[in-house]
């Protein structure tokens, strides 16, 4: 809801300034399913293997996005006037300091910024917010990879993958060992991934996933309620947008 209100009040701020901008679709289950330790499925390993054809999938609407295309069909000085419109002239405005070290900047103007302070109101602390919690991702994936415990279960994981006839000491070093063979032996490395993962490495990862997860909401938590708080708050206004484009 939030995602296509903020799309359609960005199609509507560029065509006020003489720009067009089209509403995309929206990547399928399958492509928003991630697996950050290993694949974990056995059924979506038979499906997509590692998942490369979801990556070939992605690139493909990718390069078929109307948007790009009208970008890249514009004169060189309509081209900068149509992304200053939608970003702004200079990243300048907007602030985040992230929990894994860093700072991201962004402009307080164009229309990407008018269609989110139409939403949240506060657009300074959505900004803000909504950078610290999605670095608290890749923050608490970096912890559970480190953590021993999760070193520890993949001896199992390992042994139980020579009984299938591979040689990896990780997810990654498995990926690397099919990575240049055809899509059957992707999709057969990846079952045996899964299958492997049920042993213990999947209930591992998942008990570490949360525990670190926890840890993280804990130590960020005005941060986290502030971007639960915006986004409450924003979903009248989001269903407002989307029902007067239904009508």
């Amino acid at each position: 809801m939030l995602d296509r209100a903020e799309a359609l009040l960005t199609r509507d701020c560029m065509t006020r300034a003489g720009f067009q901008l089209w509403l995309v679709q929206p990547p399928s289950a399958d492509e928003l399913r991630t697996f950050p330790y290993l694949v974990d499925d056995v059924a979506w390993a038979r499906k997509h293997g590692f998942g490369s054809d979801v990556v070939e999938a992605v690139n493909a609407r990718r390069l078929a996005d109307p948007n790009q295309r009208y970008v890249d069909g514009l004169s060189p000085e309509r081209r900068e006037a149509a992304l200053a419109t939608l970003n702004g002239t200079r990243p300048e405005g907007l602030e985040a300091r992230l929990p894994s070290g860093g700072v991201m900047r962004r402009s307080a103007e164009g229309c990407t910024s008018e269609a989110q302070r139409r939403l949240y109101d506060d657009l300074a602390g959505w900004y803000r917010s909504s950078k610290v919690v999605a670095d608290l991702t890749y923050l608490r994936q970096r912890r559970v990879l480190a953590d021993p415990a999760w070193t520890a279960a993949l001896r199992p994981w390992a042994r139980c993958l020579r009984q299938q006839g591979y040689t990896a000491d990780s997810p990654d070093r498995l990926r690397e060992s099919v990575a240049e063979r055809g899509r059957a032996d992707e999709i057969a490395a990846a079952v045996a991934e899964a299958r492997c993962a049920q042993d213990g490495l999947a209930a591992t990862a998942r008990a570490l996933d949360t525990r670190h997860g926890d840890e993280l909401t804990a130590a960020y938590h005005q941060d986290v309620a502030t971007k639960h708080r915006l986004e409450h708050g924003a979903l009248p206004r989001a269903r407002a947008v989307v029902a007067a484009e239904q009508e």
